[in-house]
């Protein structure tokens, strides 16, 4: 090692200054090069993967706050339903009750059919396919509001409407536009 250092002394020293200035300042190019490329840029590198990391985390944990405010909102529903179950034991029976309904809201069903429903351990679901025919649209509505309202857990689904052309009236105006609805009710009995 003090032979390579005597070299470069006696290589220093043959020098002229002008060109022992040369040399420094490519000497010192070179070592803040070698600086530069061996610890500022990792470091700056591992700073930016960790800012990208930290952006990254931050997004993760609001899609997470979010869902647990969805999951908590859904699981209060659930519980609000079961609880509503498990108070309507005395249940009327479905067909029954949307016949009665029915009724009320000033509609006659063209069918109610049975289906087969889900199976479940703790609940036993009914579920029944109600089509009505000819009727406008405050009828429907009249009609989905009393389920919706009953003294017991019920379920509307599966919707389906489909307009029926207007036809002329007696007095030769236009009559009401008219509807056919079908939907399904489901409702809910529990096991124990």
């Amino acid at each position: 090692m003090n032979e390579l250092i005597g070299r470069i002394r006696v290589l220093w020293d043959g020098l002229m200054p002008r060109e022992q200035v040369l040399v420094s300042i490519a000497g010192g190019a070179l070592l803040l090069t070698i600086l530069f490329l061996g610890i500022v840029m990792p470091i700056r590198a591992t700073m930016e993967k960790a800012t990208n990391s930290a952006d990254i985390a931050e997004r993760k944990l609001l899609i997470m706050e979010r869902m647990k405010r969805e999951w908590d909102g859904l699981h209060g529903r659930l519980s609000e339903v079961e609880s509503r179950i498990q108070e309507a034991r005395e249940q009327q029976n479905l067909l029954t009750l949307l016949e009665s309904l029915a009724t009320r809201a000033g509609v006659k069903p063209n069918s109610m059919e049975k289906r087969q429903s889900g199976e479940s351990d703790d609940y036993e679901e009914t579920k029944v396919e109600v089509s009505l025919k000819n009727i406008t649209l405050q009828q429907a509505v009249n009609y989905l509001s009393s389920i919706e309202g009953a003294n017991q857990p019920l379920s509307v689904k599966s919707l389906r409407v489909k307009r029926r052309p207007s036809r002329a009236s007696k007095d030769g105006g236009s009559g009401p536009d008219l509807i056919d609805v079908t939907f399904s009710v489901s409702g809910f009995k529990p096991l124990s």
